[in-house]
């Protein structure tokens, strides 16, 4: 009796264990950083609220991060990959919800899952798998840009969209609607982006990536008007006009097509 009474306390103590382990992996953990990126912890203050990040930190969900001017940092769960761009302040409320106060974001995984997104004063969910990135607007929204992905995204009052790979998605107001969708220009977002390129490793889904690239320029045709700017009010957005319909270039988007693929 004694021994099976001493077994038991060895299982539970290694069941203990493990799920502690499996817990505390799942919390976003530092695995790069380039620039200066701070932590505030919530539950301090004063000075002693404020630390420099570290790579390996763990982020606990009374804690901000604060990216400078050209910074930038890469975290990571057991089940995404998330980015934070130069000059965001964002909160991880647990390993499947961000607040995001300003800047941009980008979070891809593999394994489908509901994810949700807020903002000053918006929220919405999203569910599924994919690559997106979140930019902050003026009047307290965000911009949801899925480079590729599927599956849904909600708001309290819009009801549900599906997700399209290079269809932008304002949300805003409070409660939460949709404002309108626009295509954007993948190539040249994938040209220009930093939370994609201003980092040393290339996200997993990048074959993914690749192929939302190219099914976008099979269906439009290179035919972008726009770019999309920032939403100062809930009846405004920023708009600049460029190029004609004919004026993409084929080849550039077949060669980056290519490079992602490594043909």
């Amino acid at each position: 009796m004694i021994a099976l009474h001493f077994i038991f306390k060895i299982n539970f103590a290694v069941v203990f264990t493990t799920a502690f382990f499996l817990h505390a992996q799942n919390k976003p953990t530092v695995k790069f950083l380039s620039g200066k990126v701070e932590l505030v912890d919530s539950n301090q203050s004063g000075e002693d609220a404020i630390s420099i990040l570290e790579i390996n930190s763990s982020i606990e969900s009374n804690h901000i991060v604060a990216s400078g001017k050209g910074s930038r940092t890469e975290l990571e769960t057991n089940e995404a990959i998330w980015r934070l761009g130069s000059k965001s302040l964002c909160k991880w409320i647990s390993n499947n919800e961000c607040w995001l106060h300003s800047g941009s974001l980008l979070y891809s995984s593999d394994i489908k899952s509901s994810i949700i997104i807020s903002s000053i004063s918006t929220r919405a969910v999203f569910e599924g798998t994919g690559t997106i990135i979140i930019e902050t607007t003026s009047n307290g929204g965000f911009k949801f840009i899925p480079l590729e992905g599927s599956g849904t995204l909600s708001t309290e009052k819009g009801g549900s969209k599906k997700v399209v790979g290079g269809r932008l998605i304002l949300v805003m107001s409070n409660p939460s609607q949709f404002g309108d969708a626009f295509d954007i220009d993948l190539l040249l977002m994938l040209k220009s982006s930093r939370l994609l390129n201003s980092f040393p490793d290339t996200l997993p889904r990048v074959r993914h990536i690749g192929m939302a690239l190219y099914v976008q320029q099979v269906r439009l045709k290179g035919k972008y008007d726009a770019l999309i700017g920032d939403a100062t009010t809930e009846k405004d957005l920023q708009m600049w006009k460029f190029g004609s319909e004919n004026s993409s270039d084929t080849s550039k988007s077949e060669g980056l097509f290519n490079k992602i693929f490594n043909r």
